[in-house]
């Protein structure tokens, strides 16, 4: 007697997989759905909260783009005075450079370049004063150039000391600087003037032994040779 196969129209476990996960992303959002109905109110808030966020993030982006080419633009302006021969009238927009764009990079390299030319007209008090908040800007360069002048003048004024630990620092704080070879020369003529022959020999040394073909290892040896004579 044959028997008769009965067939199975239970769905294989293939089949029903599909349809599963379709169960549960429907019921997730579902969920979402009604948990957003239920708190209507709160959604609502977080959505103008992420909207008023977008357009303050945007308006602030603006705000700083344009600020940044203002400052920019009063710089080359300042520049200008100075190429026309009116120091003075250059100097005075360097000053509302910073008053109006106060940390921009460009009020920071007006206040560096008005240092330098107070330094080259030998009013070394007033390039300090010039000098010293820069040492704390937030570009590096600025920061950098800014450090370094400082000392060169307060060696200038015959503040050695005030020169020695602005060099010091520096050097503490920035062993990869490519500044470094600067900042030794100034340290080293700075303890010399001071006195501090030994100390200023051995830093000399540092130079001419870590920079021996560059200027500063040439400026080192022939200081080596002149402080050792007068031992």
């Amino acid at each position: 007697m044959t028997k008769r196969i009965r067939k199975n129209n239970t769905p294989s476990s293939a089949a029903q997989k599909p349809a599963e996960e379709k169960d549960i992303i429907i019921s997730f959002f579902t969920n979402i759905w009604k948990s957003c109905k239920k708190h209507k109110n709160a959604v609502l808030t977080a959505l103008v909260i992420l909207v008023v966020a977008g357009i303050l993030g945007y308006a602030y982006t603006a705000y700083t783009h344009k600020r940044t080419e203002d400052s920019w633009a009063a710089y080359y302006q300042a520049q200008l005075a100075l190429m026309s021969g009116d120091e003075a009238a250059g100097l005075e927009k360097f000053d509302a450079l910073a008053k109006d764009f106060p940390g921009t990079a460009a009020a920071n390299y007006g206040q560096l370049l008005k240092g330098d030319i107070l330094y080259s007209n030998e009013n070394y008090a007033q390039a300090v004063d010039v000098y010293k908040p820069l040492v704390n800007a937030k570009q590096e360069m600025a920061r950098t150039a800014a450090t370094l002048s400082l000392a060169a003048a307060l060696q200038a004024t015959n503040d050695y000391q005030g020169a020695i630990d602005t060099a010091s620092n520096f050097i503490a704080h920035n062993s990869e600087s490519f500044a470094l070879p600067q900042a030794y020369l100034t340290l080293a003529m700075s303890q010399e003037l001071a006195g501090k022959k030994q100390e200023a020999l051995d830093s000399y040394k540092y130079l001419l032994e870590n920079y021996t073909k560059t200027y500063f290892g040439s400026v080192a040896k022939d200081k080596i040779t002149d402080l050792q004579k007068q031992k």
